[in-house]
């Protein structure tokens, strides 16, 4: 009876609830605006989110309490097991609005690139925690050609689906991992150098017509306002419409009369800042800012060099996802499909999301535990 009391007191001292009490917090401004944008015609969604959000908790909670440790053993046969599942959907799986990014499992369907983000950070993770120590200066061009080509390979299978988004979001979050773990000056540089010089070549030859047209879209909207400039005019008029105080809860018209699209998924923080305004805007952004600082303070506490790095790679999965979404919804940058964390409508995203905050919930836990 002792060590079960024992074994509860400790989880309810050491248990991070700040965090989570965090992410249920947005999750639940999530839900409301969610509600707020479907209840007209598709209130379904709605529901389906809520399902989604609590099976994404209990998940959450769930790695929280189990030691960080185990995805160092598992690394290698996940991130096998999801260049397999990216292989199966580009043979067999479900097409949609011109992508083919999903697996019919039953009623659902998932989306594998999904997994393969939080996948690279447990495989980046037990490569560079098997180092000693960094090479002095930092990593050398030599010492990252093998991370880049276990990075490049579920990038390309990403890219053919095709979903740049997520092929951004992935290098992005890689980047960060990189970046964190001590890069050579001179290698950053002329690593940027390349990508700089490669971007020109890269539009013309890798992207596809209606990738480069979103491109020449952000760089002008009204060259097709109708077409390729619509979304993101109508969001930007969104937000703009929503002014200080916003136009209050369910009163949103962009969403209502369908005037903004995708306003459950891509745009969703267009349709909260037209109810809550500037100002609500401003507190989700804030909030979002406490969970950059909660992520980084877990990665300086961590006790071990795989379990900092987890949490970097989680962060930055989190931080990645919110600046390219609003981004692309305040027109600064080019509309590429990426959601916001917490907000947008999905079981894929929400799961992939919440495994991100469970990594984190247990990096904190069990520095407590050593």
């Amino acid at each position: 009876m002792s060590t079960h009391s024992s074994s509860k007191s400790r989880i309810l001292n050491h248990f991070d609830w700040s965090l989570l009490g965090l992410v249920v917090g947005i999750s639940a401004l999530g839900l409301l605006t969610l509600y707020s944008s479907t209840y007209v015609n598709r209130i379904d969604i709605f529901y389906k989110q809520s399902l989604f959000l609590g099976l994404g908790l209990g998940l959450a909670m769930f790695l929280g309490l189990i030691d960080y440790r185990i995805f160092e053993r598992l690394a290698w046969p996940a991130y096998f097991l999801s260049i397999l599942l990216l292989i199966t959907v580009d043979l067999f799986g479900k097409s949609s609005q011109g992508s083919q990014r999903w697996l019919p499992l039953g009623p659902f369907h998932i989306q594998p690139s999904e997994l393969v983000k939080v996948v690279l950070i447990f495989v980046l993770a037990k490569i560079y925690s098997s180092h000693k120590s960094s090479p002095v200066g930092g990593y050398r061009l030599k010492h990252l050609l093998p991370i880049f080509a276990v990075i490049a390979l579920p990038m390309a299978l990403v890219f053919r689906q095709p979903d740049l988004g997520t092929t951004i979001m992935v290098g992005l979050v890689a980047a960060s991992i990189i970046f964190f773990c001590q890069i050579r000056m001179r290698t950053l540089m002329g690593l940027l150098l390349t990508l700089a010089v490669s971007a020109p070549m890269a539009y013309q030859f890798v992207l596809k017509d209606y990738q480069r047209d979103r491109v020449r879209t952000f760089l002008d909207p009204q060259r097709d306002p109708l077409g390729d400039g619509y979304h993101s005019i109508q969001s930007m008029i969104a937000v703009g419409s929503g002014q200080v105080f916003g136009k209050g809860f369910l009163q949103g018209t962009q969403s209502k009369l369908e005037f903004l699209p995708k306003h459950h998924t891509d745009f969703i923080f267009s349709a909260f800042a037209e109810e809550w305004g500037f100002l609500g805007a401003i507190v989700v952004m804030g909030l979002f800012v406490l969970f950059s600082l909660l992520g980084v303070d877990i990665a300086r506490k961590a006790k071990d060099q795989f379990g900092a790095i987890l949490a970097v790679g989680a962060t930055a999965l989190i931080v990645w996802h919110v600046i390219i979404n609003v981004g692309m919804e305040t027109g600064i940058l080019p509309v590429v499909g990426v959601t916001l964390p917490f907000f947008s409508y999905g079981g894929s995203s929400m799961i992939t999301n919440m495994m991100a905050i469970g990594i984190l919930l247990s990096v904190s836990f069990r520095r407590h535990m050593f």
